[in-house]
This record gives structure tokens, C-alpha cells and sequence, in this order.
């Protein structure tokens, strides 16, 4: 590869990694205006964790409960 198409690499990945950081920025204040009332989805996070997330703007709200995390893996009640 030459000199001059890793620099238009380089320079490209800057940018998409700025735009990156400014969207970020952007939800993360969008996310802060929001009253996490109108309840939650369970879902993994990034480390396959399963957590609660507000159903609206998608925050991040903790760790869902053993029952929780039953129900959205579909285990059915061994007490029945």
C-alpha cells in the first residue's frame, strides 16, 4: 500500500472515530433528559450480561433479577 492511500486511511478512520465520539455524546444527553418510567426491556449488554434497559432510550438500568433472567432465557417454572 502507498504512503498517500494510508494517509486517506488514516484520516478517514479519525473522522468516523470523531463522529463516532460526537453521536455518543449526543445520545448520552438525550438519555439523560429521559424518566426511565415507561418501563424495561431485558437484554445482554456488550459482556453478555443480562440487564435491564429503559424501553424508551435504551439506558442501561442494572442487572435483571433471577426471575428475570429465567423468564427472558424462556426456562420454565420447575414448581409447577
Amino acid at each position: 500500500m502507498n504512503e498517500e492511500k494510508s494517509i486517506d486511511i488514516k484520516n478517514a478512520i479519525s473522522s468516523i472515530e470523531s463522529d463516532v465520539k460526537s453521536l455518543e455524546k449526543q445520545k448520552e444527553d438525550i438519555q439523560t433528559e429521559c424518566l426511565h418510567k415507561e418501563g424495561f426491556d431485558i437484554n445482554f449488554d456488550e459482556k453478555k450480561s443480562i440487564k435491564k434497559f429503559c424501553a424508551v432510550c435504551k439506558t442501561e438500568l442494572g442487572y435483571a433479577s433471577k426471575e428475570e433472567c429465567d423468564k427472558f432465557l424462556g426456562k420454565k417454572d420447575n414448581n409447577v
